[in-house]
Formats: C-alpha cells, structure tokens, sequence
C-alpha cells in the first residue's frame, strides 16, 4: 500500500503465507550514503535479534542476503553501525539456521578477519593483483605460486572459483545463462510489481 511503512518485524517477514516462500526486499537507493548506513545498522541489528530468539538446527531457515557489501564491511579500524551486526551474523548465525550471502566488486575494501568466517568463497575474475592478493590472504594462501593463485590470475569472464574455507573443496563453475541484463537496481514501482507476483 502506498505511503505506509512497513514495520521492522522480522519474524513476520519471515512468516510463509498461502505456502509461499517469503522475500523481503529492503532498498536504500533513495537514501544518501549516512541515511543508507543507519538504517541498514538498525535492520541488520533487528535481524540479528531475531537470529537469537531462534533454537539451533541444521537446516536452512532463512537467507540474508546483502548485494554490493561495498563501505559496510570495511577494514579495521573503521567500523560504521553495519560492520558489528554483520560480523556477528556471520558468526553465529548458521547455528540457528541463517545464512548470509555478501557481495562486492571490492575485494580491497572488505574486512576479512570478518569474512574468515564464511563457509564458501565464490570469487569471479578479479582485475588487479591488489584484488588477487587480498583475497588469497583471506583464505589463508599466502603463496603467488599456488594453485588457486594460477587459476585466479588466468580466470576467463562469468568462470567462477568455489572455494570451500576450509580448503578441503576447490572447483570451477561456469553459468550456462547470466540472468542479470547488467541494468541497475530496481525502482520502488519495480520492487512493488515482484511483490505482487509472488
């Protein structure tokens, strides 16, 4: 409905209706960068209440999933609202059965002692050795001359490194279709037709 808010409620979101499986998109586009920051603190610190009032299993019982982690995961010492959250989903959120999927172009600009707790690695084709080392530091290959450091440094477009963090489990992917035409994110009007349809 428009002009109303929904409520930050977590665990209605969450909520399957008529059998359906719940999304729940948030968009920051129309906020500035200060705007964007606060209110994704607040709602990744919401999720994160709601994490901890689940018990723990080893299913899947939700996915968070956060496009463009760029400025919000940074190195230390920097440490915005969204960092805290974020690195204590990452930690503990797989117990009660939540998993987190983050994306970034930047690999430069992310904290990996956070991302050392991630569970897999996807990493695309990386343009600047800058990018390669750092990303080889975070999964612990200190090494030019590895073989992971090789494939990364000869990885073709849309070819894909999945990488278990444990190092037990390296493989290539390659996506017969790419489903994203590339064309930015969606309007409000856009997010409200998904909506609709599901």
């Amino acid at each position: 409905m428009a002009g109303r808010a929904e409520s930050v409620d977590v665990a209605a979101w969450m909520e399957t209706k008529d059998g359906k499986t719940p999304a729940t998109i948030v968009s920051v586009a129309h906020l500035d960068d200060d705007e964007r920051m606060l209110v994704l603190g607040v709602l990744l610190d919401e999720v994160l209440g709601w994490v901890r009032t689940l018990s723990g299993t080893s299913h899947l019982r939700a996915l968070v999933v956060f496009d463009e982690v760029y400025g919000y995961l940074p190195p230390h010492p920097a440490s915005p609202p969204t960092k805290k959250p974020l690195v204590s989903l990452m930690k503990q959120a797989r117990a009660y059965g939540v998993g987190v999927v983050l994306a970034t172009q930047n690999p430069m600009d992310l904290d990996y002692r956070a991302l050392s707790n991630a569970g897999t690695w996807c990493l695309g084709r990386l343009s600047t050795d800058a990018d390669r080392e750092r990303v080889l530091d975070g999964l612990g290959e200190h090494t030019k001359k590895s073989l992971l450091a090789k494939t990364l440094t000869k990885l073709k477009p849309r070819w894909f490194v999945m990488r278990d963090a444990k190092g037990s489990a390296t493989s290539l992917l390659y996506p017969r279709h790419a489903i994203s035409y590339l064309r930015g994110p969606m309007t409000q009007a856009e997010i409200r037709r998904v909506r609709g349809a599901t």
